[in-house]
Formats: structure tokens, C-alpha cells, sequence
């Protein structure tokens, strides 16, 4: 199974996980609207993963926030997880954001409250927890959102797989070329 994490103002619907269906119906995903505020959506994430999927045979691909949620799911389930263009300080990134939502998808609520977060934190883990082996990062250098170099640097202290992308921005336009690359990764932990 898969478990795909949207990002701060998209939803479950994101292009994404609608081209993962429709290029591999034959693969389960779940791709849930998540609760805004952080520790809900942690907590229905982890429910999920411990009462409704075999954890043996799971990947996560987390977006943006979304990445940054797959990260914390990852070492504290030992997961198998693709992050893209994942945030490695949300707060910072999300506290420039909160109140300009022209980014995000308008058909969703981005009712971030700044009390939201300072919730982050306890979900930031150094990158001496990951679990390297387990751990793909895609990175794109035109993100106009976050600055891809912060996430590089940290992801290099784990010695985790990191791809690197000149073109294909926040929203990673570049999706449809290195999903054959996740997959392959699926087919590896379903073999």
C-alpha cells in the first residue's frame, strides 16, 4: 500500500495522488484529507498505520508538510517513505505562508492558526534518526516555496538517497518522469 501525505493547503484530491491511480489502479493508496491543525493529523496518520495497514509492505510519499508528517512517521515506524520537496522547518516556512494563501489550493481551507504552530516541533527529528536506508528525497532547485538547499543539507547528514531536479518547482511538475522511481521502490518492498 501506499499512503500519500499532502501538503499545507491541498487536499487527499492532489494531481499526485490522482496520477498515481490512474497510472497504477492496481496499486491500494490512500490518500486522505488530513485535519488541519498538526497533532490530529499526526494521530490519524498513526491510527491508520497501526490499525488498518500492514506497516511490512507500506510507502509513504509525503509532499511539502506533507513530507515533513512521512519523516516523523518514518522513524518512528521504521517506513519506508518518498519525501518531495519536503519542509525541514516548518514553522519558519509555514509562519511566511499562513497568511498568504495564493500557493495553495483555494478549494481548500487554510484556516492555520499560529497557535498550530509551535506543535510542530515535537515532530522535527535530526537527521541522525533516519533511517537512510528506507529514506528517498526528491528535490527540485526552482521550489519557489521552500529553498531547496536547507532540505539538501539535512538530508545529506543522514546519508539518505537524494535526487536532485533543476525544473518542476514547489508543486513538483516533474512527478509524472520520476514516478517510475518510486514505484520501483514499491516493487522493492513488495517483492
Amino acid at each position: 500500500m501506499i499512503i500519500y501525505i499532502h501538503g499545507f493547503g491541498s487536499s487527499g484530491k492532489a494531481f499526485k495522488a490522482r496520477l498515481l491511480r490512474r497510472l497504477y489502479p492496481e496499486i491500494p493508496l490512500y490518500s486522505p484529507d488530513l485535519p488541519q491543525e498538526p497533532q490530529q493529523a499526526i494521530q490519524f496518520l498513526e491510527d491508520f498505520i497501526l490499525n488498518k495497514c500492514d506497516s511490512k509492505q507500506l510507502l509513504l510519499i509525503g509532499s511539502s508538510l506533507g513530507g515533513f508528517f512521512a519523516l516523523h512517521l518514518h522513524v518512528k515506524f521504521h517506513l519506508f517513505a518518498v519525501l518531495l520537496n519536503p519542509t525541514v522547518r516548518p514553522i519558519s516556512n509555514l509562519e511566511s505562508q499562513i497568511n498568504n494563501r495564493s500557493n495553495f489550493d483555494p478549494s481548500v481551507s487554510a484556516e492555520w492558526q499560529q497557535r498550530y504552530l509551535p506543535h510542530l516541533a515535537k515532530y522535527y527529528h535530526s537527521p541522525q534518526e533516519i533511517h537512510y536506508e528506507r529514506l528517498y528525497v526528491y528535490l527540485n532547485r526552482d521550489d519557489e516555496i521552500l529553498n531547496h538547499r536547507i532540505a539538501e543539507e539535512y538530508f545529506k547528514q543522514s546519508n539518505c538517497t537524494i535526487n536532485l531536479f533543476d525544473h518542476g518547482g514547489h508543486v513538483f511538475l516533474n512527478f509524472p518522469q520520476i514516478l517510475p522511481g518510486i514505484i520501483s521502490v514499491y516493487d522493492q518492498i513488495n517483492s
